[in-house]
């Protein structure tokens, strides 16, 4: 439905919520009034009478002269904010008050002129809170951004659907915004005009609850500008009701918000009539929902508000110097990234540890670059699950200085946070140099590996004299001498089994612990280890409960240290003649073995550091059992070497299960 009939103008004009006035012939005589202007004049009589009699204040003034030249030459004429004394009833005492006006000639079906129509909406109000706001001078930005909103002008963009979604009508501003004319854009439909499917799909929502009913919609949208790219909008959709009441169109706004733009009243020539009515229209709904009452509360209310964000300013400032007081006495560098656009911002001393100068730009990519080889994928692949997953980010690595080509070791650790706003996040932290920790920590590793293999030698000559004396020994009729002997050989694999748990820490922090896989039945491996230590065990039962052969591709001896570590601490940490219950079991494409005692137990604190380096349940019931803290830690890293996994379930004071998990042979 086109809206171009005369009827429908007038009807349209008529249940504007703004004053609209018709003014006919050269004596621009008042012929259409609606409701809206005949209260900014009340008790007047308008209609049939030249403007300047009945509004005579309007004489001998800028606006008649305007009216006049808008008559004669059809020049659209505006003005905003004009003071008008204006009488309270014709002939009475008169009152400052402040109109915006324009004036547009009406044309005749010979397009001649024959006279103008008029629209005035009173600002009075709005002028005198902008005079009270004006004196404000220390208002923050979120009050200006609220004084804007409430005191904003005319939509950007004015529009018409019919019930079928097709365009009835549109403003200059849109069809610029689509890059159309009115005959490539009018009586086509949202799809037709450039619109997307979800935009298209939603206004066409919009549309049917209007209709259904009878009330307004209003929403905010994103979407590009032919010219000024993308932009954000709030935008109003009315119902046109016809005679009988029903909604036979539907009108909207939209207004672009991005930099609060000042109302835009200008109407547009003859058939821009309809476009000027409608922006005046939704420009008044807009004005009206917020009541003088509200204006001078809202005042108030930012006043008060302006003393809070004063306060709370003043304290972000303090907390702000002081992190930034401690990260200078720390020496550490910071880093800002962007999760949207990847922007990277570092401080000097970032820059520094990564060996560039204070002046240079740094890239994430630059950064990643000066990694080495051997850990860069590892801190990419932790970085970009930190950014986009929320992942942890705690990592300690190596770096290749770009210009001093010095070697440190970094530790950086980050936190992912969203925006307020939902549309990106912000992922900061720290980065700190601990070369010195690190190489303080490889010497400790140099300096056990090398005891370690210093103590090997004497061991090894030891455990053959042991062996051979031990031997000589066996049939000694000296019962005394035989048992020594026995508990030696015991007492010296014990400690060949530390030196060698030692060892193989060392080799693993130097990533040199090599693991040689081999094909063999996971059963028997378990077999051979129980009667290997059944001496040492002897003090507990240990029951194995078989299973069907299980075929592994392991390390055979690493794993063997697995298990009898494992036996080991149940018969460690439980009471004598107590049981040891060994399983080998089949789940999915792993094999699960496990380990239950009925010992004293963990406590949950004690449960996520049990498989930590060097760390040992400290407790009355062990201040007396031997041991360094490594063999479980030992055991964890060798078995997820083979791709498997390491746990335990364990309640205080009634025992422990350990389990740890190996693929398959496939």
């Amino acid at each position: 439905m086109y809206l171009t009939n005369g009827e429908e103008l007038h009807k349209i004009i008529l249940n504007a919520p703004i004053g609209i006035c018709i003014l006919k012939g050269k004596d621009l005589v008042y012929e259409l009034v609606n409701p809206a202007y005949q209260r900014i004049l009340p008790g007047r009589k308008l209609l049939n009478r030249r403007i300047f009699e009945a509004f005579p204040e309007l004489a001998n003034t800028q606006i008649e002269e305007a009216m006049r030249h808008v008559f004669e030459t059809g020049i659209p004429y505006e003005v905003n904010n004009l003071l008008i004394p204006v009488a309270e009833y014709e002939g009475g005492q008169t009152r400052n008050r402040y109109f915006t006006f324009s004036f547009q000639a009406w044309r005749n079906g010979n397009i001649e002129i024959d006279g103008i129509v008029n629209t005035v909406h009173e600002v009075t109000e709005n002028i005198k809170v902008q005079n009270d706001l004006r004196d404000a001078r220390e208002m923050a930005d979120q009050q200006k951004r609220v004084y804007e909103t409430i005191t904003s002008g005319t939509p950007d963009l004015m529009y018409v659907w019919d019930l079928n979604y097709r365009f009835t009508y549109a403003n200059a501003a849109l069809l610029t915004m689509w890059g159309k004319t009115w005959e490539t854009a009018i009586g086509k439909g949202l799809r037709e005009n450039g619109y997307e499917e979800w935009h298209a799909a939603m206004h066409e929502r919009e549309i049917d609850q209007v209709r259904a009913t009878k009330t307004t919609v209003r929403g905010e949208v994103s979407f590009p500008h032919a010219i000024l790219g993308k932009r954000i909008y709030d935008y109003i959709l009315i119902p046109v009701l016809n005679e009988a009441g029903e909604v036979e169109a539907v009108a909207g706004t939209t207004r672009d918000v991005t930099e609060r733009k000042q109302m835009e009243s200008a109407l547009a020539q003859s058939s821009e009539e309809l476009q000027a009515i409608n922006e005046e229209m939704v420009a008044t709904n807009e004005e009206q929902a917020a009541s003088n009452e509200e204006l001078l509360a809202t005042n108030q209310q930012l006043a008060n508000l302006n003393e809070e964000l004063l306060a709370a300013r003043q304290k972000i400032e303090e907390s702000e110097t002081t992190l930034r007081l401690a990260i200078d006495a720390a020496n550490f560098g910071t880093w800002f990234i962007h999760s949207v656009t990847r922007e990277f911002i570092t401080d000097a001393r970032l820059k520094e540890l990564f060996g560039y100068y204070p002046q240079q730009e740094l890239s994430i990519e630059q950064a990643l670059a000066q990694i080495t080889d051997e850990y860069r994928e590892f801190v990419t692949n932790k970085l970009e699950n930190a950014i986009y997953n929320g992942g942890d980010y705690d990592v300690t690595y190596p770096v290749i200085g770009l210009h001093d080509k010095r070697l440190r070791w970094l530790r950086a650790i980050g936190n992912l946070k969203v925006d307020p706003s939902g549309a990106f996040s912000a992922f900061t932290g720290v980065v700190m140099d601990v070369t010195e920790q690190h190489m303080d920590e490889q010497r400790k590793n140099d300096f056990i590996g090398m005891v370690s293999h210093e103590l090997k030698t004497p061991l090894t000559s030891l455990t053959a004299i042991v062996q051979l004396s031990n031997s000589k020994l066996k049939h000694s009729e000296d019962a005394f001498l035989a048992g020594a002997m026995d508990k030696a050989h015991l007492q010296v694999k014990r400690m060949t089994n530390m030196i060698n748990g030692f060892l193989n820490v060392s080799r693993l922090e130097s990533a040199k612990l090599m693991i040689q896989k081999t094909s063999f039945n996971l059963e028997d491996l378990i077999d051979e280890v129980i009667q290997e230590n059944a001496a040492t065990m002897s003090s507990h039962v240990v029951k194995f409960e078989r299973c069907q052969p299980v075929l592994v591709n392991a390390d055979y001896d690493k794993i063997g240290s697995v298990i009898t570590n494992l036996i080991s601490n149940a018969v460690k940490y439980s009471p004598e003649q107590k049981e040891i219950v060994v399983k080998c079991e089949v789940t999915g494409n792993e094999a699960h073995v496990s380990v239950q005692d009925w010992g004293m137990g963990l406590t949950s604190g004690d449960k996520e550091k049990v498989f930590d380096r060097y760390y040992r349940v400290e407790s009355n019931n062990t201040q007396h059992i031997a041991g360094f803290g490594i063999g479980l830690y030992l055991s964890a890293e060798i078995v997820r070497g083979h791709g498997g996994e390491i746990w335990v379930q364990s309640e205080s004071g009634v025992g422990s299960t350990f389990y740890f998990s190996l693929p398959l042979k496939t």
